[in-house]
């Protein structure tokens, strides 16, 4: 398997946590090698993530990012994003022409399975796999797509390198991202749904992505949220698996926590498992963050969390159904 992560110094110690609880739970896969695309990886960091890589006899290479001003000729706002995140849009022509397809996951993960049967995914003819996002049409139209089309979350981002090298991708999703620059509203998952079309996507198995919302929300209020159907997304059966037994969990942000397994007061159901990776790791005796937010959003959080679920349902779907996606309709419509 060749894996493929994107990471900046201050989220090594987590990349780091994830490729450990990757290879801990892939022993029996014949050959890994790791992939980190390096956003100014201090040396220390990356002595660690090469501990982490030896301790599991698995190889691990580092490639540098590209410039994306260089690339674009514009500075990019990526607001509470790095920059880095845009590295996985070049992988084809970051790695080897040998390499002919890779997975990439994002450093706010854990896998607690394997993940071969995703690896050996048939991705002929395609060029993007990944695992639908739970949206309503006003996501599809901003990135130029059609109602129904696969509208597919970034953080686990499966590409085929000969069809991306084949079809000029990367010239592509830079001439996407300098048209629409700062106003992509979720930055390079934006660029991949709209610059793929639909018949070279494919949808992958939702226990390979469970978010953070799918642990904390009921399968009706996921899809009350986001104004969505459930002949859009992935049905009860496969929701409710995915949260049973998932194969990899991705530690997205949540209005219903408000904070993440490596700061401090986090309630994650996923969290001891988070702890337990974190404590086989280089990093185990760095202590999680404080929770600096500041007082009025400790406050709305906490309200939140006493509101009753159907109110907060509907004022979330308000937000993330219209408002939201209207929003930012309105941004990338001035670039147009």
């Amino acid at each position: 398997m060749d894996i493929f992560y994107s990471s900046s110094d201050s989220y090594a110690f987590l990349t780091g946590v994830s490729i450990l609880s990757l290879l801990e739970n892939n022993k029996s896969c014949k050959k890994i090698h790791i992939y980190v695309m390096d956003n100014h990886i201090s040396d220390v960091n990356k002595r660690k993530l090469i501990e982490i890589a030896k301790k599991y006899n698995r190889e691990i290479s580092f490639v540098p990012m590209p410039d994306m001003k260089d690339l674009t000729g514009q500075e990019i706002d990526t607001r509470r994003w790095n920059i880095s995140t845009f590295g996985r849009l070049y992988m084809a022509s970051a790695l080897p022409e040998t390499v002919h397809k890779v997975l990439n996951i994002d450093c706010d993960t854990i896998i607690v399975d394997t993940i071969e049967p995703l690896w050996n995914t048939d991705m002929t003819g395609k060029v993007f796999g990944g695992m639908l996002e739970c949206i309503n049409n006003r996501y599809r139209r901003n990135v130029g797509k059609h109602n129904g089309d696969y509208y597919l979350n970034g953080g686990i981002v499966f590409l085929n390198l000969d069809e991306v090298r084949a079809g000029n991708y990367e010239q592509k999703f830079t001439n996407y991202i300098t048209k629409y620059g700062s106003s992509l509203a979720y930055l390079d998952q934006d660029v991949l749904n709209g610059v793929v079309e639909q018949d070279k996507k494919i949808k992958l198995p939702m226990r390979y992505n469970a978010l953070s919302i799918y642990f904390y929300a009921t399968y009706e209020e996921v899809l009350k949220i986001r104004r969505s159907k459930s002949g859009d997304f992935y049905s009860r059966e496969e929701f409710t698996a995915a949260v049973k037994k998932p194969g990899l969990v991705h530690f997205t942000t949540c209005f219903l926590d408000g904070l993440r397994p490596w700061i401090k007061g986090n309630g994650h159901p996923y969290l001891e498992k988070f702890l337990e990776y974190k404590e086989m790791s280089p990093w185990k005796d760095m202590p999680l963050q404080d929770d600096n937010r500041s007082g009025l959003i400790k406050l709305r959080t906490a309200m939140i969390k006493k509101a009753p679920r159907f109110a907060l349902c509907e004022i979330a779907s308000l937000l993330h159904g219209v408002i939201i996606p209207e929003k930012n309709y309105r941004k990338m419509k001035e670039r147009m």
